[in-house]
């Protein structure tokens, strides 16, 4: 399924009649941000800035060079090559069509969005440090240091800002974070047997807070008297 595609409604960024900063069509987080310092007489708000700081370090999993889960899931030297039924050849390289198992799951905690893996022995998934298990695709597997692949900080709190006072900006950061997560998750999927992905998406979650702000509150009071039943007469 391509989150990426199906994930908001298009917003209009452009700007009113009278010379307003405008976003480009599909934005860096770089260019959202000297957007927002042009809504906020160029300053970041705290908050803003501790999300887009956040957005940062996950957009650079992928491109720095500092050790994260990531590349330890994708080490070759840590994957169990007997098991998979791979081999080293003469080069001293590893190869191994097959690949380790590993479920991804989309959560919110009370620290923000993150996304966690789980490995599998046989078919059970495993959340405990293992070490060289003949039943385990990984020859070590550490969840202080593999499952937590990526940690958006207070992404849920900011979803909510947004539908209370948010403005275009507020709104690119979350499309944004969205697409970073989607494009870890795809590269996985090419590095890594991902078997499957669960849990709640920030998609979902920004759904859910849009659906909340929509329902009507005159609708919703009546519905809650109605399910309170008939008051006690005396």
């Amino acid at each position: 399924m391509n989150y990426a595609k199906t994930f908001f409604v298009q917003v209009d960024f452009m700007s009113s009649q009278n010379n307003k900063a405008q976003l480009p069509a599909n934005p860096t987080l770089k260019e959202i941000n000297w957007y927002k310092k042009q809504l906020n007489w160029g300053e970041l708000p705290p908050f803003y800035h501790l999300v887009a700081s956040s957005l940062a370090e996950s957009e650079g999993i992928l491109t720095h060079g500092f050790d994260n889960a990531v590349k330890r899931l994708i080490d070759k030297r840590n994957w169990n090559i007997e098991l998979l039924g791979g081999s080293i050849n003469l080069a001293g390289m590893i190869e191994s069509d097959t690949k380790p198992r590993i479920a991804l799951y989309q959560t919110f905690t009370e620290r923000g969005f993150e996304l966690h893996a789980y490995p599998y022995a046989k078919d059970k998934e495993i959340d405990q440090y293992i070490s060289n298990n003949k039943h385990m695709e990984f020859r070590v597997w550490d969840p202080y240091s593999m499952k937590l692949v990526l940690r958006i900080n207070q992404l849920h709190k900011y979803i909510q800002f947004y539908f209370q006072r948010g403005d275009d900006a507020d709104k690119a950061l979350l499309i944004y974070s969205h697409k970073i997560v989607y494009k870890i998750i795809e590269f996985l999927k090419q590095e890594l047997n991902i078997v499957k992905v669960k849990g709640v998406s920030i998609k979902d979650f920004y759904d859910l807070c849009e659906k909340e702000r929509t329902v009507d509150q005159d609708e919703l009071a009546l519905a809650r008297l109605i399910s309170s039943g008939p008051a006690d007469k005396e």
